[in-house]
């Protein structure tokens, strides 16, 4: 059996020709087979314009964005957008959806369903006009105009008293079938209300006291304030596709007056290059 001193002198020799030499001749006649992706993009479901805004070769005309950001988390990433519309805009959306209301259904997955024990609210599907477009845009520039993001259509909904939605997620867990949901903006049209609160028992509620003008008091976890003209926004995925089990959001019952909201919702389908 050699001896120690000439096992390691061997070793120093040829672990250089093998870093500079082998290795590389190896991984070109044998390269690694790529890893699996999460999802097939070959196998994505057809783009379609009754869900999702596609680019249909119409440019709006839009004012420069005027909003503010406050940061309440990074993970997920949880931000509170102040004048995210302005008064204007949001009356206009409201008077655009005022004639197509319906009463809101819930899909879970397989079938729509009508339920308001769950979720008791009207909803309106909104036209695309050049202000829709217009926050369609802003929605896209807000997250980076990430090229595999689409907004689907956009949907007034109108919470009168008793009005509420029952805790849930807005990520279905399809990310391995295509697509889902990445992110949701909640955006309050109308604010002649008691109650209606968006909450989130899973979130940790922030100690600065510069929060109190967004946050009601006194809930579970953070419930934000309606608030005309002002949104949230988070994140539903993961960089991996799972979804966040902190997003587990409800709206509050409306216990007077009139509440009227606009979901934003955008849909990640990475399309095949």
């Amino acid at each position: 059996m050699p001896p120690l001193s000439s096992l390691l002198g061997l070793i120093f020799y040829a672990l250089p020709i093998y870093i500079f030499i082998v290795g590389p001749i190896t991984r070109q006649l044998f390269p690694q087979k790529p890893l699996p992706r999460l999802f097939n993009p070959d196998n994505t479901p057809l783009l379609n314009d009754t869900i999702l805004s596609l680019d249909d070769g119409i440019t709006p005309t839009c004012p420069e964005d005027n909003y503010k950001i406050h940061i309440l988390q990074r993970d997920p990433l949880v931000i509170y957008i102040e004048d995210f519309l302005t008064h204007d805009e949001a009356d206009h959306l409201v008077e655009l959806g005022s004639k197509n209301y319906t009463p809101s259904t819930i899909y879970n997955g397989q079938i729509t369903t009508h339920n308001p024990q769950t979720r008791l609210s009207d909803r309106a599907l909104l036209p695309r006009d050049n202000a829709v477009r217009c926050l369609e845009n802003r929605a896209k520039s807000f997250q980076g105009w990430n090229p595999d993001l689409w907004i689907e259509r956009m949907w007034t909904q109108r919470y009168n008293v008793s009005g509420h939605y029952a805790h849930h997620y807005d990520w279905a867990g399809s990310v391995a079938r295509g697509g889902d949901r990445l992110s949701t903006f909640m955006v309050y049209l109308g604010d002649d209300c008691v109650g209606g609160g968006t909450n989130f028992p899973r979130l940790r509620r922030p100690g600065d006291r510069s929060w109190c003008r967004f946050l009601e008091s006194g809930k579970e976890g953070v419930t934000f304030r309606v608030v005309k003209g002002n949104a949230v926004f988070w994140e539903n995925l993961r960089p991996d596709g799972t979804g966040y089990r902190e997003t587990w959001h409800g709206a509050f019952p409306v216990t007077k007056g009139e509440k009227v909201g606009l979901n934003i919702w955008s849909w990640w389908q990475p399309s095949s290059r």
